[in-house]
């Protein structure tokens, strides 16, 4: 990932992550699909839960301190709605009518969760020898 700077990526990924949350709350009828059917009843109280647990870490990619532990809850929650798109796009003739969006996009859901999950996990991972950093820049 040497395209982009690990500091401009925990910018980018904090206002992704929280623009994620925003919509969710905004139109939660995109994500409510992810959702399983066994936990129907439950879908409005988990909606809600992701999409704080999604602002919150976005926000917490802005703070050194937080990046660590704010990666954790994004994964899952990367892990888990790739999971969905997975399922939608093997059930995409059944759930036709569910989902509102065209079949294209459903299936470019998939590979974009993928990569946002890699480009997340390759920004907050540590340095493996940040001391050999610090001294080449001095010299």
């Amino acid at each position: 990932m040497g395209f982009i700077s690990r500091r401009k990526s925990h910018l980018f990924l904090g206002i992704i992550f929280m623009g994620i949350g925003f919509i969710n709350r905004a139109y939660p009828m995109f994500f409510d699909n992810l959702i399983p059917d066994r936990f129907t009843e439950y879908r409005e109280t988990i909606s809600w839960a992701l999409s704080i647990i999604t602002i919150l870490s976005g926000i917490g990619m802005f703070f050194k301190q937080a990046r660590r532990l704010v990666k954790w809850p994004l994964l899952a929650i990367i892990i888990t709605a790739s999971l969905g798109s997975l399922g939608q796009i093997l059930n995409i003739d059944v759930n036709g009518v569910t989902n509102y969006l065209p079949p294209f996009w459903v299936k470019l859901k998939l590979p974009m969760q993928i990569g946002l999950g890699v480009w997340l996990w390759w920004a907050t991972k540590e340095d493996s020898e940040p001391d050999k950093k610090r001294k080449l820049k001095r010299k």
